[in-house]
């Protein structure tokens, strides 16, 4: 407790004594206002310092609100595809007036040939976001490298695993920032993507804008064509494709390599390095639903895998917005392992390039298992 009279008079006696009338009278204040200075002095102010209890309490406020915007803004891009897809049709019935516009849209979709030629429609602003921000935060992405890049040298990348939906992928290739761009200058990676992504509307294009483009061949050997040795364009693929995508249980590691060889082989026609990349943490973003062979539910995926290529996922997050659980992202980029260049590799070269790769990529996860994911399961080829 403080008393209001000390602040008027240094000569005061003690706190909640009354001041003399006329002594330290200050100059300039009549008799009436000094009367009421002195009324007010002699009253008990209880003062208390909030100071410190508000600015902890504003602090939690701001953290609490920064934290919402993280994990609005992290949903929104992990359930972007849905929800560009729910907007689409939202206008197409609703909004009459852009419908015809809208068809003629979706036909152009179909039509559009950048996302097979090689190049696409690339803007490198995209790494400006403030999105990358918040994912930045929420997941908090590392990337190790065995080995330096030479960004004018053309690479293979294979990333494993696919997980559930591929996020560690999206974000070490392509314009976001995070990834190997960013750490070597002047080397450019295109991530490809099963073609049926670029038939979602509005999603397409933002594919496409992060640089991503078909996974099928032709568009693969365009990729890195001679013709674009000026971009140096080097190539990430998620080998293990929709059916590693089924395997993706939470501190599992079970991988689809062995029968997967066409990159081996696309590598050696264009004479690019093969360099493994192991995403730790990847299959602990979502959760899926028991989906053991014979089960009702892995019986559906497979349906849908063998009508359409890709296959129906049922999994959860932490919430009914799918919002990814929170978990560190580690990338392990493994060694590049020298490739020469043969337009028609024989099997047995295929294969000698295969084995170096998975040799390589096992050694990788074998090093930084106990650092960053101690609990995952031992890694195992399925196929």
């Amino acid at each position: 407790m403080v008393c209001a009279q000390q602040a008027l008079s240094a000569g005061s006696k003690g706190v909640g004594t009354p001041l003399d009338k006329d002594a330290d009278r200050p100059a300039g204040l009549d008799g009436v206002g000094y009367q009421w200075s002195l009324a007010l002095a002699s009253m008990w102010i209880p003062t208390v310092d909030i100071s410190d209890e508000w600015a902890a309490r504003f602090a939690r406020f701001s953290d609490f609100m920064q934290d919402t915007l993280t994990t609005s803004m992290v949903t929104l891009w992990t359930t972007s595809p849905l929800w560009a897809l729910v907007l689409y049709v939202y206008l197409i019935v609703y909004v009459k007036a852009m419908r015809t516009a809208l068809l003629l849209y979706l036909v152009y979709c179909f039509c559009d040939p950048r996302p097979y030629d090689g190049v696409g429609r690339r803007f490198a602003c995209i790494h400006k976001l403030p999105l990358w921000k918040h994912v930045n935060a929420y997941f908090q992405p590392k990337m190790l490298f065995e080995a330096p890049l030479n960004p004018k040298q053309k690479y293979v990348f294979g990333s494993h695993p696919h997980g559930v939906i591929s996020y560690v992928s999206q974000l070490i290739a392509g314009t976001t920032g995070l990834g190997i761009e960013s750490h070597f200058p002047g080397l450019v990676v295109r991530g490809v993507t099963m073609p049926a992504t670029f038939a979602i509307p509005f999603f397409r294009d933002w594919a496409l804008a992060m640089g991503c483009l078909s996974c099928d061949r032709s568009s693969i050997r365009r990729i890195l064509s001679d013709r674009h040795h000026r971009l140096h364009q080097s190539l990430l693929v998620v080998v293990g494709g929709a059916e590693e995508s089924m395997l993706a249980h939470q501190g599992s590691a079970d991988l689809i390599l062995l029968k997967r060889r066409g990159f081996v082989r696309e590598a050696i026609r264009a004479g690019c390095d093969l360099v493994p990349i192991y995403n730790f943490n990847e299959n602990s973003i979502y959760q899926l639903v028991d989906n053991r062979p014979g089960s009702l539910v892995h019986r559906f995926e497979m349906a849908v895998k063998s009508l359409f290529g890709f296959t129906i996922l049922l999994f959860h997050g932490r919430n009914v917005f799918f919002t990814p659980y929170r978990t560190q992202l580690v990338s392990v980029v493994g060694r590049p392992i020298p490739v020469q260049r043969n337009y028609n590799p024989t099997e047995d070269e295929i294969k000698q390039y295969h084995d170096l790769y998975v040799e390589e990529l096992v050694r990788v996860y074998k090093k930084y298992k106990p650092k960053y994911a101690p609990d995952a399961a031992d890694i195992r080829f399925v196929a």
